[in-house]
């Protein structure tokens, strides 16, 4: 559009030159003066003509997108992906704690029903905070909260290269709040 935007000021200031030219090359009677006159009508249509043809991109003339993107198919494509734990990111019950500091996470199919995920980890207990794998859906149509198959739900913020987690595990030696930074 920004094309066609260019090349009607052009051919706007070419118009205007050769419109003044005639003006100062022509000898004014009362024939000639009607004959400017409706050159001009003629140029005012061809101004309104072109300026209406070009138009702006997104104007009003735009017709609406019939199939709205649903947020939660947005935030599904952002969480498809292999993510890795930054340094020292990683807290449990609000302390920074050294485990699970090689984790890697991949979600993969993700859409607005969910997906799947799998982990790569070396800590001994760590499947009772992270399991191997597993599917999991958005909590109640929020696009802000993950359930995993064994049940824990999972608040999440995530953009197109970070994406942090926030979940409490109960029973076992891993019991309490943890919280995970992730980047792409």
């Amino acid at each position: 559009m920004l094309r066609n935007r260019k090349i009607f000021k052009e051919i706007r200031f070419k118009i205007n030159i050769l419109f003044f030219f005639y003006l100062d090359s022509i000898q004014i009677s009362s024939k000639k003066l009607l004959r400017m006159k409706k050159i001009n009508i003629l140029y005012l249509i061809l101004t309104i003509f072109i300026t209406v043809s070009c138009g702006e991109e997104g104007g009003d003339d735009a017709t609406p997108n019939p199939n709205p993107t649903d947020p939660l198919d947005v935030q599904a494509e952002l969480l498809n992906g292999t993510w890795t734990v930054k340094a020292s990111s990683v807290t449990k019950d609000g302390t920074i704690v050294d485990v699970f500091n090689n984790m890697t996470l991949t979600l993969s199919g993700a859409t607005k029903s969910g997906g799947n995920f799998s982990t790569s980890h070396s800590e001994d207990s760590g499947t009772e905070v992270w399991p191997n794998s597993g599917s999991w859906t958005f909590q109640n149509g929020d696009k802000n909260k993950l359930q995993r198959n064994d049940g824990v739900v999972v608040s999440i913020s995530a953009t197109e290269t970070t994406l942090r987690t926030s979940f409490s595990v109960s029973g076992g030696i891993k019991d309490g709040n943890w919280v995970f930074e992730f980047t792409k």
